[in-house]
C-alpha cells in the first residue's frame, strides 16, 4: 500500500509538536540549583573579589537567562523553529511498506518501520520513539482515517 499526504510547517503545527512532546516528558522543573550558584558566584565576584564588576553581572545575567529560558521555553522553541529555513514549506509524507518518507524543499529522509522502537498515540497525533534515540511526531490533522488505520496496523507490534 502507498499513501501520501501533505501539510505545512506553520506555527500551529510546531505548537502542537511542542505541546505533545511536553506531555510525554511530564512536568518540567527549572534548574534552581544552577541559578542559585550563578547568583552566589556573581555576589562573590561583586563583593569579595577585586575583579571588575562586569564578571559579576555576567553571572547575574546567566541566572536571568536560565530563568527566562524555562519560563518562555515554548515561545523560544517556536521562535527558533519559525526562523528555520524549512518553516512555512509544504511537507509531503509518503507511507508505504518500507516506512515513512518525509519530503520537503530542504529535508528528505526515510524512517523505516523497523527503526521505531515504540509509539504513543493520543487524540491529536502519534509520538514515535526511535531505536537510535529521539522522537518523531506525526499529527493526525493531516492523516485521514484510512491512513491512521494503516499506521496503527504497522505500529501495533511496537507496543
Amino acid at each position: 500500500m502507498h499513501f501520501e499526504t501533505h501539510f505545512t510547517l506553520d506555527r500551529e503545527h510546531y505548537g502542537e509538536c511542542f505541546d505533545q512532546s511536553m506531555l510525554l516528558k511530564g512536568p518540567q522543573k527549572p534548574r534552581y540549583l544552577f541559578m542559585a550558584v550563578a547568583i552566589i558566584t556573581g555576589l562573590l565576584f561583586l563583593f569579595v573579589s577585586t575583579v571588575n564588576g562586569l564578571l559579576a553581572w555576567f553571572f547575574f545575567g546567566l541566572a536571568a537567562l536560565e530563568y527566562a529560558s524555562f519560563k518562555y521555553r515554548r515561545a523560544w522553541w517556536l521562535a527558533r523553529q519559525m526562523i528555520s529555513k524549512n518553516a512555512g514549506n509544504k511537507i509531503t509524507l509518503i507511507f508505504d511498506k518500507h516506512g515513512i518518507e518525509n519530503k520537503s524543499v530542504y529535508i528528505n529522509f526515510q524512517l523505516a518501520w523497523e527503526s521505531i522502537k515504540s509509539f504513543h498515540e493520543n487524540e491529536v497525533g502519534y509520538m514515535l520513539e526511535l531505536h537510535q534515540g529521539g522522537q518523531q511526531y506525526l499529527s493526525k490533522s493531516c492523516l485521514n482515517q484510512e491512513l491512521q488505520d494503516y499506521i496503527h496496523k504497522q505500529l501495533t507490534a511496537k507496543r
